[in-house]
């Protein structure tokens, strides 16, 4: 009987882990799909583009009701690396599909990161709504960026408007403390409260 070399055995090892990975990660896939179908449809959220506030370290600041926040840029600090966080809403126009505007949202990315790469496009829901989920990566001089934004059209509370909302955020996939961060992003996502 003729016994493989140390490399076959090593490398027939290694296929097999990287093969029972794939199983499992496909059958907690499916147990996710299953449990999205099961799940009752998250509760809409209204819009009220002029009711804001910032609620930070515990102290709340009311914004008077006639101020209406168009961007909010912020870095956070998570594990001890900073994220960026930002918060975008314009008017929609009517007839405006979330499709497409994903789609001038992804060009308005490009022309600001030239090498920008689209890593994976996915439905989604934020605060309720139909929303398309964008991943995406680009160089920041040196430096490795992974961006996701997280992007819907609502109907403004009054009803008289619809409203493009994006939430993103992008840190550097190199940093091994930021490996969770975006788990963090969709929870924080996924908690929103009107």
């Amino acid at each position: 009987m003729v016994r493989a070399n140390i490399y076959d055995r090593l490398s027939q090892r290694r296929e097999a882990a990287e093969a029972a990975a794939r199983q499992q990660a496909e059958e907690a896939r499916r147990a996710a799909d299953c449990a999205m179908e099961s799940a009752p449809p998250p509760s809409v959220l209204p819009l009220n583009a002029e009711q804001n506030a910032l609620h930070i370290a515990g102290l709340n600041l009311q914004m008077p009701e006639s101020f209406a926040f168009r961007d909010i840029d912020t870095t956070l600090e998570f594990a001890g690396c900073h994220v960026q966080f930002s918060v975008r809403r314009r008017n929609a126009p009517e007839g405006l599909e979330l499709r497409d505007a994903v789609e001038l949202f992804t060009r308005k990315l490009r022309e600001r990161h030239t090498d920008m790469t689209v890593v994976r496009q996915a439905e989604a829901i934020l605060a309720g709504h139909s929303a398309i989920s964008l991943d995406y990566q680009f160089s920041a001089g040196q430096e490795r960026r992974h961006g996701r934004a997280v992007c819907t059209i609502i109907v403004s509370a009054d009803g008289n408007g619809r409203q493009w909302l994006n939430m993103s955020t992008v840190i550097d996939p190199d940093k091994s403390q930021l490996a969770n961060w975006l788990i963090e992003f969709d929870a924080m996502l996924a908690g929103m409260t009107a």
